[in-house]
Parts: C-alpha cells; sequence; structure tokens
C-alpha cells in the first residue's frame, strides 16, 4: 500500500470514527484473511469460490464492534489455547444461505427474510464458519505465535457473551465477502482479533513465507546442479556413398577429413526447450583428446 493511499484510509477512517491505528500491520489483512476462507467456501458449497469486496481494516473496541450486529448476525467466539481468541461474525445472508446448505442442499434466501439468526440457523451454519476459522488462523498458527486446532467456545447473538479483551486492548476487524466463478455473491465474513494475532500473521506472509520460498528455490538449483546428465561427443560427420557402405569390411580404415577441425559446437541433440550453445577448440591433453570451453550461452 502506497503512503498516499494510506493516508486516504486514515482519514476516512477517522472521520467515520474508526480507530485506523497502525494501517501498516493490517492494511492487507482482509485480502488475506478472505483468500484463505475462499477455501472454506468452496468446500463447503462444493464450488470454485473466490474473494470478492473486502473493506479497509481498522481497530476498535470489541463491545462497540459487536454491537451493531447482536440480534441480526451469527457471531461465533473461537478459541487457539488458553488465551488466543478471536470472533468470526456471519451476516443474515450468509448464514442463511449457508443453513440452507447444510439441511436442503440449496442455497436460495428464505422469502421473506427474517429479521435475525435463529440459534436453529446458527448450528447449522457452524460448519461453515469453523472452517473457515480454520483456514483464516493456520497463518498465524504456521507462525508460530500460536498452536494448536480451532476450538469453538460459543456462538449466539449477545455481544456479552464474547468478550476477551481487557479495557486496554484494542481488536481489528477485517470484513471480505466471498463469490463464485460466475460472480454469484455467497456471503460476507467479518473476523475480529486481538491486535497480537494479526500481527503474527503479517509476520507469517513478511518473514516466514518468503524465507521458505527462497529456501525452496536454493534447494531446487542444488539438486539441479547435482543431477546427473549424459554427455555424447561425436568427432565428425562424414558423407559417403552407398557403394562405398556396402563395401566397408572388418580391418578396412575410413580417413576423417575433417577430424582436425579445431572450432567445436557443442549443442543439446534432444528436441527441448533448452537454448544451451557451447563453443569450444578441439586439443589434447594427458594423450586424449579434449575439449576447451571457450563461450557458453543459454
Amino acid at each position: 500500500m502506497s503512503g498516499e493511499n494510506a493516508k486516504i484510509i486514515k482519514k476516512k477512517m477517522a472521520a467515520s470514527g474508526k480507530d485506523p491505528g497502525p494501517l501498516h500491520l493490517i492494511a492487507d489483512l482482509p485480502q488475506r484473511m478472505g483468500a484463505e476462507a475462499a477455501g472454506a467456501f468452496t468446500e463447503f458449497y462444493g464450488e470454485k469460490c473466490q474473494l470478492a469486496e473486502t473493506e479497509a481494516a481498522y481497530f476498535a473496541n470489541l463491545d462497540d464492534q459487536l454491537g451493531e450486529y447482536a440480534g441480526k448476525a451469527a457471531i461465533y467466539h473461537f478459541r487457539y489455547n488458553v488465551e488466543q481468541d478471536f470472533i468470526i461474525v456471519l451476516d443474515l445472508e450468509t448464514s442463511m444461505r449457508a443453513a440452507g446448505w447444510s439441511l436442503a442442499g440449496a442455497r436460495d434466501l428464505p422469502e421473506p427474510m427474517p429479521e435475525s439468526v435463529s440459534a436453529i440457523d446458527r448450528r447449522l451454519a457452524k460448519k461453515l464458519a469453523i472452517r473457515s476459522a480454520e483456514l483464516i488462523f493456520s497463518k498465524a498458527d504456521n507462525a508460530g505465535v500460536v498452536r494448536g486446532g480451532v476450538e469453538l467456545m460459543a456462538s449466539g447473538d449477545d455481544p456479552r457473551r464474547f468478550d476477551f479483551t481487557d479495557d486496554k486492548q484494542r481488536v481489528v476487524c477485517a470484513t471480505y465477502s466471498i463469490k463464485t466463478l460466475e460472480e454469484e455473491t455467497l456471503g460476507t465474513i467479518r473476523v475480529i482479533a486481538p491486535e497480537r494475532l494479526t500481527v503474527a500473521m503479517r509476520d507469517h506472509y513478511d518473514k516466514a513465507v518468503p524465507l521458505a520460498q527462497a529456501k525452496w528455490k536454493s534447494d531446487l538449483l542444488k539438486l539441479a546442479a547435482a543431477s546427473p546428465v549424459a554427455l555424447r561427443a561425436d568427432l565428425t560427420e562424414e558423407d559417403i556413398t552407398l557403394g562405398m557402405l556396402m563395401n566397408l569390411a572388418p580391418g578396412q580404415v575410413i580417413d576423417l577429413t575433417t577430424a582436425t577441425i579445431d572450432e567445436i559446437t557443442v549443442y543439446s541433440a534432444l528436441r527441448t526447450e533448452s537454448k544451451l550453445l557451447i563453443g569450444a577448440s578441439l586439443g589434447n591433453r594427458d594423450g586424449a583428446r579434449a575439449l576447451r570451453i571457450k563461450s557458453v550461452a543459454y
């Protein structure tokens, strides 16, 4: 994110009463979380899904953030170990689609739409919420900050049940939508997590992933360099008549008129995409014919 874009987002958040916080820590969290959770939707619906729209992440007070979803959305409280908590909120349409799919294999919205998500609908949509949580925060787990599987602590619509912060701790709020490849929007997810978890995810992507990729490339180059290849040398090529070929007999000597050529070209005898071309000169070394490499081109 450029400095100018960061300033614009900070100004917009400040104008809306949202705390932008240290934006560089959370700027790309919705894309990262959404890209992971798209896999959960793909598994759940059995259809390839992708990240749709995202909203800029921001810092907030947990009570204030959950208040607007009370009675209208499905709120799920997850935990890694004894203190690594986070919340996933499925809005009304997302929950109803997931509930309908779990119950009858249909994702059409009911008519008329209810005003809130019932306890039964929350239970039916729980599988989608749990898998989303597992895929999103597996990255934090890989970063080494938190370990263990995702555990669903509670679900409901009363924000007072889900307060895992103290007065001084802010949470990060990230929002994104998921759609099919045919542009059908399947739902919107909101992730609310402590700042330390979002920093762990940032470190995983910014540090652990690049290091792993660099090591993979290095190991691959070492493996390729140690791989055996066949080297075949043709001293010369001669054109002869069919009559001469038919008269060849044991003990006969064939003069190689070009055997004393000095400049040699080495290239791949196989039909590959390789552009390897080696220039060399023919000589002798330790009583054997040898090539001295003069140039190598790929």
